[in-house]
This record gives structure tokens, C-alpha cells and sequence, in this order.
């Protein structure tokens, strides 16, 4: 895991991460995952309250795209992208970055605003935990994901597409 000290925001985050990051140390037959927890300051206020919208941006979407190409300018080849909003487990502008070894075949960026909706008995962590484990399917693992979305209220705006998806 890499530690980088930043906002998803700032313009220069791929230069960050470029710096921190050592793409020698991957191999370019491979294929990786990033899960990227950064530290979403929009939680900050009313975290949990169930007036608050937990929103996808297009920040978010902008921050992948950087990251993704900067991995392809480095000639290394990504399916999955996971981006995962904290507060509670991350300092201020902390952003931890882990790449790992795909087990998926397709391209897809997942972003969830707010971890915090998933500290509820740690569910959200058993899940992952399971899937990485191969224990459930991932269409077993998404209906879980919306069984406890249900069970905390959150709900999703189809419409505009602003809400966890």
C-alpha cells in the first residue's frame, strides 16, 4: 500500500502519485486492481445523518481518469478501480493506494462516497472479505450491498445518477 498526502481534487494528483509510486516494481504482463481510500471532507459535517446525500462526483470520476492513465502512460494495464471515501479512517488529505493483482476480466470503476455507511457491524468488510475469498459471487455480493444500503436507508437517484450506484 502507498501512502500519498494530497487531495483527489488537487490538479497535479497524478504527478503525485508518480512520485510515490514505483512502476518498475510491477510487472507489465499483469494485470491490476487499484483501491484507492482517500479522505472525502464532504462527510465532514452531519456525517450519517439521513438527510445528507452521499454523492458520486464527477471529482471522483476525474481523479480515476488520472490515475488510469497515468498507469497506461507507465504501460500498465487496469481493470477494476475502486475509490472509497473516509473520514473516519484516514487522516486529512491522506490517500492510501493499493494495487493488486486482477482477478477480474473487465474494466470498471466503483466508487463509494462514504465508507462510514458500512461500519455497521463491519458488514461491508465481511463482504469484501468474502468476495476476495471467493466465498460468495460477485451478483451475491451485490445483493448484499443493496440489502444493507436498504437496511441504512440509503437510496439511489436514477435519475441524475448522483447517489451510490
Amino acid at each position: 500500500m502507498y501512502k500519498v498526502y494530497g487531495k483527489i481534487t488537487d490538479p497535479n494528483i497524478d504527478r503525485i502519485v508518480n512520485d510515490k509510486l514505483n512502476f518498475d516494481d510491477l510487472n507489465k504482463e499483469q494485470i491490476y486492481d487499484i483501491h484507492v481510500d482517500f479522505y472525502n471532507p464532504d462527510l465532514e459535517a452531519d456525517m450519517l445523518n439521513a438527510d445528507v446525500s452521499y454523492e458520486i462526483k464527477k471529482e471522483h470520476y476525474m481523479f480515476i481518469k488520472k490515475i488510469r492513465t497515468l498507469f497506461e502512460k507507465n504501460q500498465i494495464k487496469v481493470n477494476e478501480f475502486y475509490l472509497m471515501g473516509t473520514i473516519a479512517d484516514l487522516p486529512e488529505n491522506e490517500i492510501n493506494i493499493s494495487v493488486l493483482k486482477s482477478k477480474g476480466d473487465k474494466k470498471k470503476n466503483i466508487v463509494w462516497p462514504c465508507k462510514e455507511i458500512f461500519l455497521y457491524e463491519f458488514q461491508k468488510k465481511r463482504l469484501d472479505a468474502m468476495l476476495l475469498s471467493n466465498q460468495i459471487s460477485v451478483e451475491d455480493y451485490e445483493s448484499n450491498l443493496e440489502f444493507l444500503k436498504d437496511e441504512l436507508n440509503i437510496f439511489e437517484n436514477d435519475e441524475e445518477h448522483k447517489y451510490i450506484n
